[in-house]
């Protein structure tokens, strides 16, 4: 190697690496292989190595330097790359990993070296080994042996858990005395995988040699391990009801109308409205499954309670027993580059009647860490799965998930901001003299979700502070459907974990009505507005001050599978009597005291 490369290379590892301690040698840092793959990128260009070239080149040069012996990848590979600094940095790197969480990092690598389309076409986010290894020791908890039983991943990606589940069929026949060539074939024929990416399939095949590396060298026998490319939702219906053991951190995002087309004949029975990609790979998990087979499933945690999983949650409570569900306490910084809760799911299969189940729940650590939390009840409507986050919450979720009120029962119903800034071409203003001077005789007031403060207050101003603020937006009719004429709270749309509340709620001020007629409100900004029907049971302050008690922002986590606050998700709040709270405040007792009495819970 170049002298100038091989300073350069020393060098960029000094400086990258986190601080070493006595006794313990340094490793690259996160942000230290994030920058390193950004270089690399860079690097990539002035070669003109495509993602699968660079990926191509550094899995073989480490294999040069780790598992000499094994047959070529079968990659790209770029000769101009392999003699860049970039590329032996990181690869250097890799090799001070362990194995499988190098091979995180070469498949994130690929994921984000990718053009952005082709990502976000594919959801290419892959699963830290923390995760992966609490996830599998869960369900080898539950009773599966990685010694005997069939195991596939249809989105096996950069093999995260292909991987780690042939070291464990390694273990477990070693212990039994198997011999190489006996454990080979035995992974041969025992785990599957399939990936709509080449690359990745290309990727997951290889890792699986080099895991099982000593094995190939003591049997001299090169294995065809089953990993191939499909589209595992059309092409994996023969499979059906074949495998013991479903491992899945499956794509997301929402799908086209026209994606779903050859979908709706073999999935119509989950798919409503819009639906998320991931939530149509957990009914074909399901499916693959025998007879009290079991799924371990990576996911967000939106299909516990989104309205458009209703009928994936009929689908999962009818054809199978969720046995655990972990709640990932850190949605920062599990997977790359993506802001999300995240759930790891074991359901087994079963063909069940309906009705109720209860579900193990427990919340996981980013190390892979499970600490019980307690159980939770699913039901089989479609309804929302309340599911506890933290011990304090499972007596709350048993009295209060009991209550039969909603908000219809306290005379309101939920309502969306109509004005979207960026879309919308209606005239704004951004002043009430504005209005006068255009002499506009239908505009009126726009609330944002910044105008809510965290003490319960709206504080609308007739004159907007900054220059790209509307205040007033004409929507040419007075009696427009988007106008909220009557009493009504507001909430923040958008929220996020770190707040103290996810309920930011306010009574709208009486005197905005009075004086302009109702008001509209914008897109990040939610309304309860009191129902024509019938009067409401509690005032708009009353109800905003409900909306913040503790116990009641709390249940709303437990249902809310999102930071975004859904109409929906409100909808389906549980709340106390409201007749029976109105009487209590009537008496004297605050809202806190009378929403922990009538709920049945003991103050503080």
């Amino acid at each position: 190697m170049d002298e100038r490369i091989s300073e350069r290379i020393s060098e960029g590892l000094a400086r990258e690496e986190a601080p070493e301690l006595a006794g313990v040698p340094r490793l690259p840092s996160r942000l230290s292989l994030l920058r390193q793959i950004r270089r690399l990128e860079t690097a990539a260009r002035g070669c003109k190595a495509s993602p699968s070239a660079v990926i191509g080149t550094a899995l073989s040069k480490w294999c040069e330097a780790d598992c000499q012996g094994l047959p070529n990848p079968g990659l790209p590979q770029s000769r101009k790359l392999s003699k860049t600094a970039e590329l032996a940095v990181f690869v250097q790197s890799l090799r001070r990993l362990g194995f499988l969480e190098a091979s995180y990092w070469l498949s994130s690598a690929y994921a984000m070296l990718a053009d952005e389309g082709h990502r976000k076409q594919l959801a290419m986010f892959f699963t830290p080994p923390s995760l992966t290894r609490g996830l599998l020791d869960d369900i080898a908890a539950q009773g599966v042996d990685f010694g005997t039983q069939t195991f596939m991943d249809p989105a096996c990606g950069g093999a995260a858990f292909l991987a780690p589940i042939a070291l464990r069929m390694r273990d477990t026949l070693r212990s039994q005395g198997a011999r190489p060539r006996a454990i080979l074939e035995h992974v041969e024929s025992h785990l599957y995988g399939t990936d709509l990416d080449a690359t990745l399939c290309g990727l997951s095949a290889h890792f699986l040699r080099m895991a099982l590396h000593s094995e190939i060298q003591a049997a001299a026998y090169f294995p065809e391990f089953k990993v191939h490319q499909a589209n595992s939702l059309l092409e994996l219906a023969a499979m059906a009801g074949q495998l013991d053991v479903v491992v899945c951190n499956p794509p997301y995002r929402k799908m086209t109308v026209d994606e779903l087309v050859p979908l709706r004949a073999a999935y119509g029975d989950v798919i409503e409205s819009q639906p998320n990609l991931y939530g149509l790979f957990i009914a074909l998990c399901v499916r693959l499954l025998r007879d009290g087979g079991r799924a371990a499933l990576v996911t967000p945690t939106s299909f516990l309670s989104g309205q458009h999983f209703s009928a994936l949650r009929r689908y999962l409570a009818r054809n199978s027993v969720v046995e655990h569900i972990g709640m990932v306490s850190d949605r920062l910084g599990v997977f790359i580059d993506v802001e999300q809760e995240t759930a790891l799911t074991v359901l087994r299969r079963a063909q069940r009647a309906g009705g109720e189940t209860w579900a193990d729940v427990s919340v996981v650590s980013p190390s892979g860490a499970y600490q019980s939390v307690g159980p939770s009840r699913l039901l089989d409507t479609g309804a929302v799965w309340p599911i506890p986050r933290a011990v304090t919450d499972v007596p709350l979720l048993k009295v209060a998930g009991a209550s039969k009120f909603r908000l219809s029962d306290y005379g309101y119903r939920v309502r969306i901001g109509a004005f979207v800034w960026n879309r919308d071409k209606r005239p704004t203003f951004q002043c009430s003299r504005d209005v006068k001077h255009a002499r506009c005789q239908t505009a009126v007031p726009l609330l944002w979700s910044g105008d809510i403060s965290l003490a319960g207050d709206v504080q609308f101003e007739a004159a907007a502070a900054k220059p790209d603020e509307h205040r007033f937006v004409d929507l040419g009719d007075r009696q427009h459907p988007s106008m909220v004429t009557r009493p009504a709270v507001v909430l923040q749309r958008v929220t996020s974990n770190t707040q103290a509340r996810r309920l930011v709620a306010a009574a709208v001020p009486e005197g905005l009505t009075e004086e302009y007629g109702g008001f509209v409100g914008e897109n990040h900004l939610v309304i309860l507005e009191a129902t024509e029907e019938t009067s409401p049971v509690l005032t708009p302050s009353q109800l905003a001050q409900l909306l913040a008690v503790p116990a009641v922002d709390r249940y709303f986590r437990c249902i809310s599978g999102a930071t975004n606050v859904s109409a929906f998700e409100l909808s389906q709040l549980a709340l106390p009597d409201p007749h029976h709270v109105k009487k209590l405040l009537a008496a004297g007792r605050s809202m806190i005291e009378a929403v922990h009495a009538v709920y049945g819970l003991a103050n503080g």
